[in-house]
């Protein structure tokens, strides 16, 4: 008969939509970074004092679940730990979602499992998963919807989350339109951006601008051409600061009629 005895509370862990203790894995702590590492790249321009910060980016990070597994035999408990290692494998991203941080994911890769002990019918095993960003995002996106009339039309976006955001843009044009624009005018934390889009829309498009992405779809079609012409001829996706934005809506058209419909997840950096 063998004995197990751990520290902590237990909690569980949903991967890609199945929860661990599914697959007989039991979490009783986690390592996670609280203070994301970054690093920087530098100009240092001869005869001036100092070094210029020419960009600066969040680097990956390792997540690390500690638990162990339970099975009814040593036998049992070998094919479980290979069924767990297969189930966790795969080349893409999928969302890791915490009981305990039920509010928000992790983008995630299985990398490794790490077998401290394995005795009779259990094992303790650490579980490694690397995120190529060190962001959590939230699960309920923030959503907003304005009926635009009127160009030049402004409205506050509130983004609470620990950093910046990149929103999904669609609009619905309930009018025929030759050009709208999208901008963000803040003027703490990052600069204004804006886009333009110039191009022949008939009442009932639907225009998806993903800003994460970096896609801009027509009724669900990519459909770059016109991105970036007419008004200022700008041809930014739209970047939301923490706190609030002031998002101006507008045309050079003589009269304006859409829908825009503004979606983003919360960015958390642990």
């Amino acid at each position: 008969m063998s004995y197990l005895e751990v520290f902590g509370t237990l909690f569980d862990a949903s991967f890609d939509g199945t929860n661990l203790s599914d697959k007989d894995f039991y979490i009783y702590d986690i390592q996670k970074p609280h203070l994301p590492k970054q690093n920087t790249e530098n100009i240092d321009i001869p005869k001036r004092h100092g070094i210029i910060v020419a960009s600066k980016k969040f680097t990956q990070n390792e997540l690390i679940l500690y638990g162990y597994m339970k099975c009814s035999s040593y036998d049992d408990l070998t094919a479980k730990l290979g069924d767990l290692a297969s189930f966790l494998y795969s080349d893409t991203d999928k969302k890791l979602i915490l009981t305990t941080q039920d509010d928000r994911y992790y983008n995630v890769q299985y990398l490794n499992s790490d077998v401290i002990r394995q005795q009779d019918d259990y094992a303790l095993v650490n579980l490694t998963f690397t995120c190529s960003d060190p962001f959590a995002y939230n699960i309920t996106p923030t959503t907003y919807s304005e009926d635009i009339t009127t160009s030049g039309t402004t409205f506050v976006v509130n983004n609470s989350g620990h950093t910046y955001a990149f929103p999904k843009i669609t609009v619905t044009f309930n009018q025929n339109q030759t050009h709208i624009y999208i901008a963000n005018n803040i003027i703490v934390d990052v600069v204004s951006n804006r886009f333009d889009i110039s191009k022949a829309f008939d009442t009932g498009d639907e225009l998806e601008i993903d800003c994460k992405n970096g896609t801009v779809k027509l009724n669900g079609t990519s459909s770059p051409a016109g991105f970036g012409e007419g008004g200022e001829e700008m041809a930014e996706f739209i970047m939301l600061a923490k706190g609030d934005n002031v998002i101006e809506v507008g045309s050079d058209d003589a009269t304006l009629d859409i829908t825009v419909d503004i979606s983003f997840e919360k960015v958390y950096l642990y």
